[in-house]
């Protein structure tokens, strides 16, 4: 059973929500602090900010009312705190508005390139919020605590970028419960989760300048094979695994305390190789990509079935056509006559199997004269370039002489196929390029096929009349 938490037309449920959530993290948050002031995490800021661009209609003065009330109530009944409260929160809530207003008009729905897009704003977000907080914050806290401002800035901002880097990933990614986890168990999967845990180890034993850098490659690893909600976990507790071993001196990157005798010249050394590796796993797995969407746009310009051009490779093919307004443009338009009967009396195979032998047959005719394509179903187009009236006649007729001069085998039985063909001939009129002339003349040459069909089938049309064909000879 799942709770809602918010719901947009419910002020009060949501205010209490907002309040209490604040009110608990906060409370996380200060007891967070106890082994180092400001050396771990502030969580709450991040975790209001990807509640708020998850239900877009918090975002309003009135939440952040909330949020602010709840940050004060926290500080002054459990830390003591009473006009220090007031000044400081104010840099909690700005870190919230910034990122919420950097996020929640910009984000875009769910696709292949909104989710990277979607992931490269969330850096901006986090910079430009964590400069906000930092700036308020090591104000406030120098004109109260007396501290150095640049001290404070950099701790304040450290604390804010780090942890809003980590936990807003796995905020605004799928929920958790749509991971299939039983996939997870495969050992592809499982191998790269290992290999964090073995780096985060090697790093520790090591120490020096370059040990945190050990579990890139392993994370770049589970980036390319796991999917982005466990990679986006993965990221947050492998951050803060390493916060807290700083802290806590388990991982020394002084190196001075390490426990193996490394010097720092050889962990700035093995840092260094672990960061050139990262761009090349990422190199290599983005070169994957390319050659796989280079397949898939070659599947989607061919027609799986005959292996002719698709529509979408017709228009493709003829974005490489030199393109003139005085050249002149043909369509073949052509249809199977009586196909469903082809397909009610001797099945989808069979319709199948002279779908691919018409277009044997038409791109044995049309050869390297023009471009064939399915143009979908039982229709055939065929585009040919500075052609005259009688060339594209004589075309046509070929290629429908070509059904009818050599019967289909079809389960042991020979049948005739006929087809019925319509025909287009122009050039440009307004248009700049071969897509918008074709268009039209696949238009034109449509209605022509109608007129073959409704006249008795198994013709072309508009017939060229002899003295027609006499002249254009001429």
């Amino acid at each position: 059973m799942r709770v809602k938490l918010f719901a947009e037309n419910n002020f009060k449920k949501n205010a209490l929500s907002l309040f209490l959530i604040t009110l608990f993290f906060c409370f996380i948050g200060s007891h967070l602090r106890v082994p180092q002031e400001l050396s771990l995490f502030w969580p709450v800021n991040a975790l209001i900010a990807g509640l708020m661009v998850r239900h877009p209609y918090l975002h309003r003065i009135s939440s952040y009312v909330v949020c602010f009330v709840a940050m004060v109530f926290n500080d002054t009944v459990f830390s003591g705190w009473a006009l220090p409260a007031v000044t400081l929160n104010v840099a909690n809530i700005l870190f919230i508005l910034v990122a919420v207003s950097m996020l929640i008009k910009h984000l875009l729905p769910p696709s292949a390139n909104s989710q990277v897009i979607n992931a490269m704003r969330i850096f901006p977000a986090c910079l430009l919020a964590a400069l906000a907080c930092a700036t308020w914050g090591a104000w406030a806290q120098e004109v109260d605590f007396n501290a150095r401002f640049i001290t404070a800035w950099g701790d304040w901002f450290s604390e804010q970028f780090s942890t809003s880097l980590m936990l807003l990933p796995v905020l605004l990614a799928r929920p958790l419960r749509t991971v299939p986890w039983r996939s997870l168990l495969h050992p592809g999967k499982l191998l790269p989760l290992t290999g964090v845990v073995l780096s985060l180890t090697i790093g520790a034993m090591i120490g020096g300048a370059g040990s945190l850098t050990f579990p890139v490659p392993a994370l770049i690893w589970c980036a390319i094979v796991l999917p982005i909600p466990i990679t986006s976990l993965v990221l947050l507790l492998t951050g803060i695994t390493e916060i807290i071993l700083v802290s806590h001196g388990v991982m020394n990157i002084q190196g001075d305390d390490a426990l193996l005798p490394i010097s720092h010249l050889t962990s700035v050394r093995l840092g260094v190789a672990t960061i050139t590796i990262s761009p090349l796993l990422v190199a290599v797995s983005m070169d994957a990509i390319r050659q796989l969407n280079q397949r898939l746009s070659l599947r989607a310009n061919f027609d799986f079935l005959t292996q002719l051009l698709s529509r979408s490779g017709l228009y493709e093919n003829l974005r490489q056509e030199p393109f003139s307004p005085q050249r002149a443009a043909g369509v073949v338009m052509l249809d199977v006559d009586y196909f469903k009967t082809i397909n009610d009396n001797f099945g989808h195979d069979a319709g199948d199997g002279v779908l691919e032998e018409i277009a044997r047959r038409i791109q044995d005719v049309v050869n390297n004269r023009g471009l064939v394509c399915r143009f979908g179903g039982e229709e055939f187009v065929v585009v040919v370039f500075d052609y005259n009236h009688s060339q594209l006649y004589q075309l046509a007729e070929a290629i429908r002489q070509s059904m009818v001069r050599e019967k289909f085998w079809l389960q042991g039985n020979t049948v005739t196929v006929t087809a019925s063909l319509g025909l287009a001939l122009g050039n440009a009129v307004n248009e700049r390029e071969w897509h918008g002339v074709v268009n039209r003349l696949i238009s034109a040459a449509d209605k022509n096929l109608y007129l073959s069909k409704r006249n008795g089938r198994n013709q072309t049309s508009p017939a060229v009349e002899p003295r027609a064909l006499v002249n254009d000879v001429a």
